[in-house]
């Protein structure tokens, strides 16, 4: 019943962004961040949400906000929601196991970090950057 139906470009529109607008918005929020600035990048993340919330990768950035805020509870729903709308995102699947670390959550972090390892170990996952940003959190798991 809560399920989150993709908007059509014309509705995007009726509000007066388009898909390109909504992708460059978050590239600012994106570079906010990497600034330091998290206070705006809040602000247009909220925006966006408002705006564009099917848009998987805003619910990835408004959990990264929540987990540097400490705001672990609100972390994980930010990231499951990401799931949701996006399935096949790793990243969403290493931050809920993040979040599950931090509030202590082993076995949720377990699950999420074997879904992870089965990606990496058959090759699906290439990215270096994700690669690195699981055999953290495995560590972490691991010296709990």
């Amino acid at each position: 019943m809560n399920e989150v139906r993709p908007r059509l470009s014309s509705e995007v529109l009726k509000r007066g962004y388009s898909d390109d607008e909504v992708k460059a918005i978050y590239a600012l929020a994106r570079f906010c961040i990497e600034n330091g600035d998290l206070n705006r990048a809040a602000l247009l993340v909220q925006g966006l949400k408002e705006v564009s919330p099917e848009f998987g990768p805003l619910w990835l950035m408004q959990a990264y906000i929540d987990m540097l805020s400490g705001s672990y509870e609100s972390a994980t729903a930010a990231a499951s929601q990401a799931l949701k709308i996006w399935p096949e995102s790793v990243e969403a699947e290493l931050f809920l196991a993040a979040s599950a670390l931090a509030t202590g959550d082993y076995n949720s972090a377990g699950t999420f970090l074997g879904e992870v390892r089965e990606k990496v170990e058959s090759g699906q996952i290439d990215d270096p950057n994700i690669v690195r940003f699981y055999r953290t959190q495995l560590v972490r798991f691991q010296s709990r």
